[in-house]
Parts: structure tokens; sequence; C-alpha cells
């Protein structure tokens, strides 16, 4: 369900400064510069390998207060480890935390570098497997793709449908898995995002039951980004994250209003034409269909594979609402029966929310009372739903219904590969979606840049990394749905309909739910979902390997580079046997 990925640290709470005007989504961070005198302290318990990693930090903190480096390098940043952090740093093996770790990634962000300045002037990609590569689709999938070429030095064109990018959609959800890449792709990139994001990693995230508002699953999310070294989970406004990504892209690759309609593929070269809306025709070696869940590209490569329907409608909104333990408590997934809600803090006292519910596809709510009815189908529910639902304005609240696509085996034909929502659209219940479209982006390209190999092997290689994992990921939302067919908090919750064909039969159930006897397939899930959930969120979080030479594994610091929070440990845990716990 999209869990945050969180962070050690028990500690008081940074107080926010009184009346000052912040921008959108945006974490405060204070002391940042301060940190070497607790670099210092620290240093004594570090290893020579972490230490190097460290005063690597610092140096770019230091420097950043006199100037800001140039754009075109990228400068590894939040290195520092605090001691708990430093617990999970120190089982990282030699070579992902060595005393020249931190340089081997300056110097490949470096080399990275000088071959898109070299790709800009046109010197660069000549000699390598494509000369020039068509990009369907200026999405984030699209966008990244454009940032991975670039520092590879592979020429490229993107082609985006809308004219000029416009504020749309709400936040959206960047995974430890999603930063991490990000790092890897464009280190400034990456920095930016994160200054701007709202953490929801450093706080604790779960499973609750729809109506009586109590814990059936606490995620203890900060395990794997500790692990592994790998930045917390933040939310940031859809429009600002694709805005700082097209502006690290060379405006001149960019064609805006120009839609990808369909393809030609020579058989005796390879050479893709691709045919644009504009009437005219792209030529390029390769064509990367990043255009989206109902793409033209994948029409074509495999007619008749449709969207499915998963069964559920959404409803969402971002409203003026914050819980009173804000501070602790960052998304929440409230089950019922045929129905969920889920909600997250994305920031400047606000919330974004939810609302999933089973019915027939094509049922618009065209009604003006979207709001009114949404309190109808959640009545009885936890008061922190109908709290957020009441804070919301009616013209804020968005319907769509929700599709994913059955995973496939191949994502290739010929010189045309899928990449993002083309290749395996998947619902929004781990918050995933986009998190694996910036992976595909990242090895389509580590891929398409590796000398001695031809672009059929390229690709070849890019689906058997990426298609298992996506499928999984992909299986793991639909399954968050599927529970919610079957979720009943005691006997006799939500009789199934056909039982009101028997007289008596539904008014004895509804005794039976007085008794409120634990239903056993609640029992059961609980128990089942504390055994899984902690490898569950490892894989997501950690199973996409990024490039040794790429990124440099870290721990962020509260109170530098994340809020201080004052959460016991306890927190996180569950009280009671398992399967009866809350």
């Amino acid at each position: 369900f999209g869990a945050g990925r969180e962070t050690p640290g028990d500690l008081p709470r940074t107080p926010s400064r009184e009346g000052r005007a912040r921008r959108p989504g945006r974490v405060r961070r204070k002391g940042r510069g301060r940190g070497f005198l607790m670099l210092v302290g620290m240093s004594r318990m570090m290893s020579p390998s972490c230490t190097a990693v460290v005063s690597h930090h610092q140096c770019g903190v230091a420097s950043d207060r006199k100037q800001r480096l140039e754009p075109s390098v990228m400068r590894p940043k939040r290195r520092a480890v605090d001691a708990e952090c430093f617990k999970g740093l120190s089982s990282l093996s030699a070579s992902k935390c060595s005393s020249s770790g931190s340089n081997v990634g300056f110097q490949a962000s470096k080399r990275r570098n000088m071959a898109a300045a070299a790709a800009t002037s046109g010197d660069a990609g000549a000699k390598g497997q494509v000369d020039h590569v068509v990009i369907a689709g200026g999405g984030i999938g699209g966008l990244c793709m454009a940032l991975m070429l670039q520092s590879r030095g592979i020429p490229f064109t993107v082609y985006e449908k809308v004219n000029e990018y416009k504020p749309f959609g709400g936040p959206i959800q960047l995974q430890s898995n999603a930063l991490s890449t990000l790092e890897a792709l464009d280190g400034n990139v990456a920095e930016e995002i994160i200054k701007l994001g709202t953490v929801t990693g450093d706080r604790i995230n779960g499973l609750l039951d729809g109506k009586t508002g109590e814990w059936y699953l606490r995620f203890d999310t900060r395990k794997p980004a500790v692990k592994k070294g790998l930045p917390l989970t933040l939310v940031l406004n859809r429009s600002v994250l694709l805005d700082i990504l097209r502006k690290a892209v060379d405006p001149a690759r960019i064609v805006n209003g120009t839609t990808v309609l369909g393809y030609d593929e020579d058989p005796s070269t390879g050479e893709v034409s691709v045919r644009l809306s504009s009437g005219e025709t792209a030529k390029g070696d390769l064509l990367i269909a990043a255009d989206g869940i109902r793409s033209n590209v994948l029409e074509q490569m495999r007619p008749g594979d449709d969207a499915v329907y998963s069964g559920y409608t959404c409803y969402t909104a971002t409203c003026d609402y914050e819980l009173e333990a804000i501070d602790q408590i960052g998304y929440q997934v409230y089950l019922g029966y045929g129905q969920y809600f889920v909600a997250s803090d994305v920031g400047d006292g606000q919330t974004q929310w939810y609302a999933f519910h089973k019915q027939d596809p094509g049922q618009k709510d065209t009604s003006g009372k979207v709001k009114e009815n949404l309190l109808k189908s959640f009545d009885g529910w936890s008061e922190e739903v109908l709290a957020r639902l009441h804070a919301t304005k009616e013209e804020d609240m968005e319907q769509r219904d929700i599709y994913d696509r059955r995973p496939a085996l191949s994502w290739s034909k010929g010189n045309v590969v899928l990449l993002g929502d083309a290749a395996h659209a998947m619902q929004p219940n781990m918050g995933q979606g986009g998190c694996q479209a910036i992976e595909d982006a990242y090895h389509l390209g580590l891929e398409l840049s590796s000398p001695n190999q031809s672009l059929s092997q390229s690709l070849l290689n890019y689906q058997l990394k990426r298609v298992p994992r996506a499928a999984a990921i992909s299986g793991f939302a639909r399954s968050a749905a599927l529970m919610t067919t079957t979720w009943r908090p005691y006997l006799g919750s939500d009789p199934y309909e056909f039982y009101g064909a028997v007289p008596g039969m539904m008014s004895f159930w509804e005794n039976v739910e007085k008794l409120r006897i634990p239903h056993p397939g609640k029992v059961m899930g609980q128990l089942a979902m504390m055994l899984a959930i902690d490898p569950m969120l490892e894989y997501i979080a950690c199973g996409n390997p990024i490039d040794e030479a790429d990124r440099v594994p870290y721990c962020q610091v509260p109170g530098m580079s994340t809020p201080l929070r004052n959460i016991p440990k306890e927190a996180f845990k569950m009280n009671g046997v398992p399967g009866f716990a809350n």
C-alpha cells in the first residue's frame, strides 16, 4: 500500500518557524551546515571507509555555502551517517563503502556529464549501439529516460503530446528505490527533489480497520532504507516533479504538442520510422515507448492487448487537514469490505486521500454531490476518515476508474521497446507506478551505454532485469486490492448477499457481529502479513541494483537532511498476540 521508507532517530521534534510561508511540499531542514561538529564527534566510532564517505559529504556542504557548483557536476551529498544508521551501513560490503567509494561515484558522474556535453554538441553516440533514440512520451518515465541517455552521451528526441507542462494531479509518492535511482541518474535533480519533498518515510505507516480505526499492521519501514543506505520515502507534487525533470533535459531535444501515432521498421537496417501527429516522420535506431497505459506503440506491437479494469473506481483530492499525531503518522490505509480509504500527509497542513469503491467501470458520478455520496458510502467508518472527507471541497474531488495490465514476458519487438505504464501499468496500491518507470529508465540506459554489446543484447538484458521485478510488484498491488473483497473484521460483518434469500439469516449474522468475534480470515491475514511485510518492503526498496559507480550508499541524519521526530521504537510494533494484535 505504498508505505514509506523510514530512518531511525528517536530525537525531539524540530519546532517549525511561526508565521513563515513555505513552498508547497517543502521539508524544513534546520542546521544542515552545522553537521561538521556532529560528524567529527562521530568519526571515532566509524570505520575509515565510512568516515571517507562522511568527509566527502561535508566537503559538499561546505562548498555549497559559498558557491553553487556547475549543474553538470553531480555532488554526492547527504552522505552523513549517524550512530544508528552506521549499524546498518557497517554490514555493507567493502566495495560499497570503501575509502574511495565516494570518489568513484563522483568520477563516474563526471564521466557521464562529459559524455552528455559531447552528446549536446553532436559528437557522441556515433560509434555506440545507437546513433539516435526516439522517445514517445514526456511524462515521468520518458523524461527520466531522456536524463539517462543525456548523461551517457546518447542522442535522443522526446515527443510529448501536450503543448506545455501545466500543473495537474496531486502529489506523487517517491519511495526509496526511486530516489536512489534518481541519484544514479542525476545527482542534482535528485537533490532538488529531496529538498522540496515532504518526508513520510520517517514515520509510522500501515493498515487499519476502516470502521474501528484500530491498527491492523504497522510498517517499520526504516529497516530497508538503513540496511542499504537509501533515501527516505517522500511525497512531492507531480507537476513540481515533472518541472524539475524537464528543466534538467536539453530543451532542444523535447518536441511538445506532438504525439507518436505509430512506427515502421526497416527489416534490413533496423531503422525505425516514427509517424507523428504533425504529419512528419522521425527516424531513429531505437523507439522507446513511454506513452502510458493507452500507448499507441503498444497497440501496434500487441494488438488487442487491452488494459484490465481492476474492479474499483477511485475518488481523490487534497484537503486542508492534519492528524493530531502528524509528527508520528505518515501514511494510513483503512480497510473495509468492497472499499478502502488511503490517506497521506503531503506537507503544509494538507492531506491527500484516495477513496476506492468496488463497482462496474464507466459509472462516473455527475450528480454534483460527490462529497455527500462518499460520506454515505463511508458512513460508520473511523472518524479520521470522515473528517478528511468533511474537510474536502466538492470541486476538488476527482474520479477515475483504475486499470492495469497483465504482466507480459516481452517488452520489445525488433528495435522498439516499452517503458513505464506502456510496459507494466499497475494499480496504485503500492505507490510504485512512477517508481518502476524510473527504474526502467536507469536500466535501459545502462544497457544501451554498455560497450561491446549489440542493441538486441541490450534489449534482452533490460527485459531480464526488469520484467520479473515489475511483474512481482504489480502482483503485490493486485493482491492488496483483493484483500478488500474478503475483508471482514468480525464474524457476521458484511454477510454475503445470498444470505438475504434465506429467511432470518441476515438478522442472525447481525446478532453474531455484536459478539465482536474476530473473523478467522482477518486473524490469519494479520499473521501472514506480520511474517511477510519486512521481506516484501525490503524487496521493493532494495531489489533494484544500482551500479556501484553511479551511487554511494548513505544514511540521512535527522535534523540535518530529514526532520527531527520523537517516535519511540516501540510505536512501530504491534501489541498483542499475532493474529489478534493492534
